[in-house]
């Protein structure tokens, strides 16, 4: 039985691994369950056995996509004294994270919003994300502070300053020192 149980994890991970690698070429839209069948070397059927839907499927290979690629989460804080220090935090690991998944970002595209298993994983995103702003900036009253960030640490910001010749790290240390300097003359 344990055995019977194993091959069936081992098998809905191989149709996962080869959804993934499907809609990293193609997209989700350009994928259909009868493609992802073949690239896992499995029947169709056996596809819809695990996932009865095309959203189901794509449910799935977003979970593991999330975990590979390490969205930030409230422990990037840790050790952190001052809203400043929270702030260079949450800069540096939010442009690490932009840096990792602009791939994806361009590929997927439209697809973020108009799929719906996509635009459920991109909205929970972004409040898990507004959620790491506002523990950044606990104790600062600056309203003003809050918008920067918001504005500052943003995929469309990074990208700006990438496209000028910045590494990751020019890019997320300036924008991390100015807003630093914001929160700690807002703090006096």
């Amino acid at each position: 039985m344990r055995r019977r149980s194993e091959q069936v994890a081992q098998t809905r991970d191989r149709v996962v691994d080869a959804a993934l690698r499907l809609f990293s070429e193609r997209g989700a839209r350009g994928t259909t369950m009868t493609d992802v069948a073949r690239a896992a070397d499995v029947s169709p059927a056996t596809v819809l056995n695990h996932f009865a839907t095309p959203d189901l499927l794509l449910e799935a290979v977003v979970e593991q996509l999330l975990g590979q690629l390490r969205v930030p989460n409230e422990k990037i804080f840790h050790g952190t004294r001052s809203a400043a220090a929270r702030i260079t935090a949450l800069t540096e690991a939010m442009f690490e994270f932009f840096d990792r998944t602009e791939l994806w970002f361009t590929l997927l595209g439209d697809e973020l919003t108009e799929v719906p298993a996509l635009a459920r994983a991109q909205k929970s995103f972004w409040e898990a994300i507004r959620a790491l702003h506002a523990q950044a900036l606990t104790g600062n009253p600056d309203p003003l502070l809050a918008k920067a960030a918001a504005g500052l640490i943003h995929p469309a910001t990074f990208s700006a300053l990438k496209s000028t010749g910045m590494s990751v790290e020019e890019a997320a240390r300036l924008v991390a020192e100015s807003l630093a300097h914001q929160a700690r003359r807002a703090s006096r």
